[in-house]
């Protein structure tokens, strides 16, 4: 009787372990499932940076601004990593996602991470990142700032005007000037944002030259030479998370707006035509770095 009682204690005991073992993997399970893993978001620039200056349809910065803000409102998402692929574009979009990615610094860790080319308006929005990374070989830099007037209109019998420079809005001396202008805001961002980590002057920079990877970082215009997966695991160490996810913001973005389809590719007016690469862009003022060209601005 007495070993008989000993095996029926032993018994309970592993069935109370059995239970208590159950109970925790249940409560386990049910902590990961009501609290999410934390996530890096990961936006991706991957597109010429312009804005369609209307509600109706999204321009490419309205993507990027929608995926800052769906980064935003996520609590899962710690920190953003934006991934640039992309020549730049027009100067007020350019400025725009540079401030926008500025903003969301102060809330969370914004890394970059520079793939093929990172030229002219996209390394300007690049400076709303830090640290930086590039591959060896990306293309990076091109600061300056380019652009054309519109031909001269005579006032006539048929064209009508209230002043001399109505219907261009700019001669060419002030053309010059505001170009002048727009290369002085882009250096001085450079130069603000890089610091004491730049060693190059801004008169070779204000050059307009674009340099690859491990040039860069010489020059301090970057921080890193890596990969997308290096710059995600220093945004997650950033924010101080280990067991984490990665989160399309591009692909949330357009499957929530456009049921995954990117709808707005090549409808900007100055789109390269993807077989010739040649461009068709209106009169104005560009933070483009035009491969056709080979990069003269």
């Amino acid at each position: 009787m007495g070993q008989s009682s000993q095996l029926r204690k032993i018994g309970t005991l592993i069935l109370w372990g059995s239970i208590f073992v159950a109970v925790g993997l249940v409560s386990w399970g049910l902590a990961t499932w009501l609290i999410p893993r934390p996530a890096v978001g990961l936006i991706k620039i991957s597109y010429d940076i312009w804005a369609t200056g209307t509600d109706l349809d999204f321009g490419s910065v309205e993507l990027f601004q929608a995926e800052i803000e769906s980064a935003r409102h996520d609590p899962r998402i710690k920190a953003v990593v934006v991934q640039f692929d992309s020549y730049g574009g027009e100067v007020v979009a350019s400025q725009t996602l540079y401030l926008e990615l500025q903003a969301l610094r102060k809330e969370m860790p914004v890394v970059g991470a520079i793939g093929t080319v990172a030229g002219s308006g996209a390394y300007y929005a690049a400076m709303g990142t830090d640290p930086i990374y590039a591959r060896p070989s990306s293309s990076v830099g091109n600061v300056g700032v380019w652009g054309y007037v519109p031909s001269d209109l005579a006032v006539n019998d048929v064209v009508l005007a209230s002043g001399p420079f109505k219907l261009t809005g700019s001669n060419r001396d002030e053309f010059l000037r505001e170009i002048e202008g727009i290369k002085q805001e882009f250096l001085a961002t450079v130069t603000s944002q890089r610091g004491e980590r730049l060693v190059i002057s801004a008169e070779e920079l204000s050059q307009g030259l674009t340099y690859p990877g491990r040039e860069a970082l010489r020059l301090g215009l970057i921080d890193q030479v890596g990969t997308l997966t290096d710059a995600v695991a220093d945004a997650a160490q950033q924010a101080g998370i280990k067991h984490y996810t990665v989160v399309d913001l591009e692909a949330r973005v357009l499957d929530t707006y456009f049921q995954g389809e990117s709808a707005f590719i090549n409808t900007w007016a100055g789109a390269a035509d993807p077989a010739t690469g040649k461009r068709n862009l209106p009169p104005g003022i560009y933070l483009l770095y035009d491969m056709r060209l080979r990069g003269a601005q």
